[in-house]
């Protein structure tokens, strides 16, 4: 099964980092994360990739080159911009034929993959998403209320706990009949809504794994010193 990486973002959130680096070439424990992501696919046994690239694009495929080095295959499915998540994704298309791993390029994680695959089979769905858990802290009291606009409920600075898109999927093909071509598209805004309303519910997945983005400057600085300090407990098979 082959594995598709969306690394084709600007990453302006990682300024001044990414005026010179794109942010798949940052590196975690001292790993570009691109390398990283598919040295943790491949410990699941994928050796076939496809690298979505389009800011500082000629960076990244000489950096990684064609995988062999990672006793890998790596072919890369290029844009002259950056496509937003459904619209790169679909620059993977004519390198796929079936069902493949999809995953975000600006994560670390733990996830196994290989229950994911197994979740999307059983399920027999066009899209398996992986989950993640967090909390969010409500800084003001929260009220329910009645028709009536009578006071039902009370609660001082309560903690919610939300299941959130960890950036990680098995797709079947049959999903890039429903990116548009040649325009920017989001996965998660457009792609998947719109999945939802024709009534093709994708299938979720959840574990208690490892799980951080790297989006931002202060997210990069922790999650590089969690991987210094103790990265073979971080995640599995970490290089």
């Amino acid at each position: 099964m082959k594995a598709v990486i969306l690394a084709g973002g600007v990453g302006t959130r990682l300024r001044p980092l990414t005026y010179v680096m794109p942010k798949c070439l940052l590196p975690v424990g001292g790993v570009p994360l691109l390398e990283w992501t598919v040295r943790y696919l491949k410990s699941y046994g994928v050796s076939e990739f496809v690298v979505c690239v389009a800011y500082l694009k000629r960076q990244v495929m000489e950096t990684i080159g064609d995988g062999s080095r990672l006793g890998t295959t790596i072919q890369y499915a290029e844009a002259d911009s950056p496509l937003g998540t459904g619209g790169q994704l679909k620059t993977a298309e004519r390198f796929i034929d079936g069902t493949f791993i999809a995953m975000n390029g600006d994560i670390v994680t733990s996830l196994d993959i290989q229950k994911l695959v197994a979740r999307h089979w059983e399920s027999k769905r066009i899209a398996t998403i992986a989950l993640k858990r967090f909390e969010v802290k409500v800084p003001y009291g929260h009220i329910l209320t009645t028709p009536e606009m009578d006071i039902a409920s009370f609660v001082e600075k309560p903690t919610l706990e939300l299941m959130a898109n960890a950036g990680v999927y098995v797709f079947d093909s049959k999903l890039f009949d429903s990116i548009p071509s040649g325009r920017t598209c989001s996965l998660e805004s457009e792609v998947f809504p719109s999945l939802i309303a024709q009534g093709e519910k994708p299938a979720a997945y959840y574990e208690d794994a490892y799980w951080n983005d790297v989006g931002t400057l202060s997210d990069f600085e922790r999650v590089n010193d969690e991987f210094l300090k103790q990265p073979v407990s971080v995640a599995r098979n970490t290089p």
